[in-house]
């Protein structure tokens, strides 16, 4: 039984297929630069401009608006700093001009008793107490909307606000001032 099992696998009417699986010769017709060739036509075209053309368009766009909305932002700063001056002058055309300068030399008019000066302009705090006729020298003054206030300074040293109703000049110390 072996040797009949044996003839048919390799029986001699069949030559064996082994040597036409490995002596096959290649087709003459195929060519490997076939494929790179077809790459080489079909190359892809370069990227199309026309998004970058549109981004430079709408921000041209958008800069003239912001422009035109906002025409002031390139012009000279002279001209908006001459029209703060004015608008400054026209605010203060109904401003009395101050009647005492710094380092004047003022005295407490004579009121009943003594008078309390204030620690700020606004008049909120209290401050030192001072006698009438007392000698007080001009420090600064402010504008507020009851009128001009000044700080002064006693002889002691200790300064205050007052309002310029409750001092009176001493023409004979500085040669000038105004008298109220």
């Amino acid at each position: 039984m072996m040797t009949s099992t044996i003839g048919a696998v390799f029986s001699p009417e069949q030559p064996s297929r082994w040597n036409v699986l490995f002596a096959q010769e290649p087709d003459k017709d195929l060519e490997f630069d076939e494929g790179l060739e077809e790459d080489d036509l079909n190359q892809s075209k370069p990227p199309s401009r026309k998004p970058l053309l549109w981004i430079v368009l709408l921000l041209l766009i958008v800069g003239a608006a912001y422009w035109a909305l906002n025409s002031n932002t390139f012009m000279p700063q002279g001209t908006t700093t001459d029209t703060a001056a004015s608008t400054r002058n026209q605010d203060q055309t109904g401003i009395t001009p101050p009647m005492f300068h710094e380092n004047q030399e003022v005295s407490l008019r004579d009121t009943l008793g003594r008078s309390l000066l204030m620690g700020d302009p606004a008049n909120t705090t209290p401050g030192p107490i001072v006698k009438p006729g007392e000698t007080l020298t001009i420090l600064d003054g402010a504008y507020q909307a009851t009128g001009w206030v000044y700080q002064v300074q006693t002889p002691m040293g200790k300064t205050g606000w007052i309002s310029a109703e409750k001092l009176k000049s001493q023409t004979q110390n500085t040669g000038k001032g105004s008298t109220q």
